[in-house]
């Protein structure tokens, strides 16, 4: 027995991410400011935007990326977010498991995944995400004690 097989499993990790991903894409234009896109997170309550450019996904910002390449040096937010984007899309496919869309946000050391269905970009999937699926499952587990 391994050390955490007496913990209880509050969610199958082989489940498809399709249980946990947000479907709701909240984009940018690859020009705008900065500023103008984490106004735009916060307003939406967002962590990430993906970058758009003449009606196609180009990049994606998240708050990461305006935390330790704008903010920590000193930059002013009026640059446009072209500029500190990420152009490396990490996708993985709607019928990905947990455990492996997981598995490559730590591979990557990132905090977003961009998923896919029949190759066309359809939603996000964050860490917190995860998190926040999880503590609802840990609540349910305990009013259930």
């Amino acid at each position: 027995m391994t050390e955490n097989e007496h913990l209880p499993r509050f969610y199958d990790t082989e489940l498809p991410i399709s249980a946990f991903i947000t479907k709701k894409l909240v984009g940018i234009d690859n020009d705008s400011s900065v500023q103008e896109a984490a106004k735009k997170m916060n307003d939406f309550n967002i962590s990430s935007l993906v970058v758009m450019e003449e009606g196609d996904i180009v990049g994606f910002l998240t708050e990461g990326d305006i935390r330790t390449k704008v903010v920590a040096r000193g930059i002013k937010p009026d640059i446009p977010v072209k500029d500190i984007m990420s152009r490396d899309l990490i996708t993985v496919d709607l019928g990905t498991s947990v455990e492996d869309a997981a598995m490559k946000m730590a591979d990557h050391g990132i905090k977003h995944l961009l998923v896919t269905e029949e190759d066309e970009i359809s939603g996000i999937l964050s860490f917190r995400d995860l998190i926040d699926i999880e503590r609802q499952n840990i609540e349910t587990h305990i009013s259930r004690e």
